[in-house]
């Protein structure tokens, strides 16, 4: 199953007898056929299972073995790619290896490289390392194919994958190690891996850890507890893992056999790999020389996804409650730093003060600051200017926030300068130049506070707002520290929230905030999301153009199965996104500082270059 740059990938593990190759051959068949996934691996030796011991040196075992491939082979109707564990007899020396299949064909066979012969493993009193092997095909089921270093391609879709087996992935330079500086973007390793106290926890660090520095996906199944279990249990253990994140995990005790299913983003792992240098200064750089294989998947008309695409792709499915705890901890010291580079008479923080989301956080950032600097709250200077629009539920909010902080308050109306300045310019419609002359008037009193309080506006917007430019140019657009500008708006939302367990005396009026539609009340009764669409749908295609290189198809596509959104509203988010995306640059090109708290910015000069006249077609 492969759309729009997605394949679906499987790592299996079934419930093998050692030794009985018939049985096996019975059930490799019975998993296969029940497949959707467009590759997927077994564990090691999977025919035979990996503990059958002195049975290796048998002819009729090793024949029986390959009498089982070959009905495998026949009698599936499995029509993607599937990768087994076989004992093979090359010129009378034995190879433990996969041999990739698809359609009736030996793909080709990857021997394992590194025997590991230490503690609870014997593997070289069996088996020959196929690491220095001069062979390039063997003859196999009366078929010539490839063997030794390959990788399989296919050329269209740019998939690109190599295969490993157990032991190779503890190497201090593994095979797949060479096989991603020679273009792999995918790993299989077939694994019968033993099981101890922890050692869990040292695979899965290993998985993970290829898979980031190989800047791919890493596909790992053990033959779990089917093996023997006269010296040691054997790991059921699944991982799937792209780019360092862990996007899949099987893991049990039971005697039960078990398919791992995940979609992988082939087009984002090739979109970070061209983002980064340090891959490129690698590239080719490889130590073996590698036949390529290539092969073809079809294109699925519809595809549904066994991994199901997380809706808020910037937050972590895991540990998630650490994570929120770092992303506070750095922005509070972000602004600490900041304030520490001040001179000691004008290090006073100005801030408008609405009573939503944006500015709630960047006061609670600026208290929490000002505290762990030992300074009165008193040197933030909270100001709110109300005009005609702005709703008393919001300046009420925004007042018992201001309170409860013991901050320095400000209120200063702005229609008496708002109106003369309209009249000014002979403007009587309630339009965006109304909304603007607002923005920007509010801002020409935060700089001029700043200069009589001898202070520093701090910047509210958040990135989502820089992303889609929803904001006012030299009006919110602008300050002197722009403290929300690394994070989006979900999640300026999940740290207004943790705020709540530290400041429980207004628990309820942060609630009240959380609840509110977010708006920039510049007119009446206005919603922001009923202009650009819900913010967690535009994170969602934030993360998925900026860090998985996603275009305006495979975008439509990912937000019609992440949401459940008809084809029409697809296309309305997506066209209405892009258009103002792309077309918001000039102002991202003039932001102020601010950090970055998660894996990109949108800073003109630290991560985000782009023209601003760019014409995206």
């Amino acid at each position: 199953m492969y759309q729009q740059g997605i394949l679906k990938v499987a790592a299996a593990t079934p419930p093998i007898e050692v030794g009985n190759v018939p049985f096996n051959t019975k059930v490799i068949l019975e998993m296969l056929n029940s497949l959707s996934a467009s590759i997927v691996v077994f564990p090691e030796l999977t025919i035979t299972g990996y503990s059958a011991s002195d049975m290796f040196y048998q002819e009729q075992f090793l024949s029986s073995a390959l009498l089982g491939l070959n009905t495998i082979l026949k009698e599936t109707t499995y029509q993607g790619i599937y990768i087994l564990g076989i004992p093979l007899d090359i010129y009378g020396a034995l190879y433990n290896t996969a041999v990739v299949c698809q359609k009736g064909k030996i793909l080709g066979v990857v021997p394992k490289f590194y025997i590991p012969n230490h503690h609870e493993f014997y593997e070289k009193r069996w088996f020959h390392s196929g690491r220095d092997s001069h062979m390039t095909s063997i003859f196999l089921l009366n078929q010539e194919v490839p063997f030794g270093t390959l990788i399989f391609l296919e050329p269209d879709k740019h998939i690109r994958f190599g295969v490993e087996i157990c032991q190779d992935l503890w190497a201090t330079y593994a095979p797949s190690d060479d096989m991603s500086l020679a273009g792999a973007n995918v790993i299989f390793n077939l694994s019968a891996s033993s099981e101890y106290v922890h050692k869990d926890q040292l695979r899965r660090v290993a998985v993970l850890d290829h898979s980031r520095k190989q800047m791919g996906a890493y596909i790992y199944t053990s033959t779990g507890t089917y093996e023997s279990t006269s010296e040691v249990p054997y790991s059921p253990h699944q991982l799937i893992a792209v780019s360092g994140e862990l996007v899949a995990e099987y893991l049990t005790y039971e005697m039960k056999p078990n398919v791992l299913v995940a979609d992988i983003d082939i087009e984002g792992i090739n979109f970070l790999k061209r983002q980064d240098s340090t891959y490129r200064d690698m590239h080719f750089k490889h130590m073996y020389q590698y036949q390529i294989i290539h092969f073809h998947l079809e294109e699925t008309q519809t595809y549904t996804f066994d991994t199901l695409l997380n809706p808020l792709p910037f937050i972590p499915s895991n540990e998630r409650n650490q994570a929120v705890d770092q992303v506070f901890q750095l922005q509070v010291l972000s602004l600490v730093k900041r304030l520490s580079t001040m001179p000691k008479d004008a290090s006073n923080i100005i801030i408008g003060i609405s009573g939503g989301l944006d500015s709630t956080l960047a006061l609670l950032c600026s208290h929490q600051a000002v505290l762990r600097l030992n300074q009165d709250p008193k040197s933030i200077i909270a100001v709110t200017m109300p005009s005609e629009v702005t709703s008393h539920q919001t300046k009420s909010r925004a007042m018992k926030l201001m309170e409860h902080l013991g901050v320095t308050i400000l209120d200063i109306p702005i229609k008496d300068v708002l109106d003369p300045h309209l009249e000014g310019l002979n403007h009587e419609t309630l339009d965006v130049t109304y909304e603007n002359a607002q923005a920007r008037i509010r801002t020409l009193y935060l700089m001029n506070l700043a200069n009589k309080y001898k202070g520093f506006v701090l910047g509210t917007g958040d990135l989502s707002e820089i992303a889609l430019g929803f904001m006012t140019y030299n009006g919110d657009h602008m300050s002197m520290y722009a403290i929300n500008s690394g994070l989006p708006k979900t999640w300026v939302r999940m740290l207004v929230s943790y705020y709540q367990e530290i400041y429980q005396e207004i628990k309820e009026t942060l609630q009240d905030i959380l609840d509110a539609p977010v708006t920039p009340e510049l007119l009446k009764d206005q919603d922001s999301e009923v202009s650009i669409g819900r913010y967690d749908i535009n994170d969602f295609m934030l993360y998925h153009h900026l860090v998985q290189g996603a275009d305006e198809n495979k975008m439509e596509f990912l937000i019609k199965h992440a949401y459940q959104l008809t084809n029409e509203e697809a296309v309305i988010y997506v066209k209405r996104f892009f258009k103002r995306f792309y077309a918001s640059q000039f102002k991202r090109q003039t932001m102020p500082e601010g950090p970055k708290l998660l894996n990109f910015s949108l800073s003109p000069r630290g991560e985000y270059r782009m023209p601003s006249d760019i014409k995206k077609v």
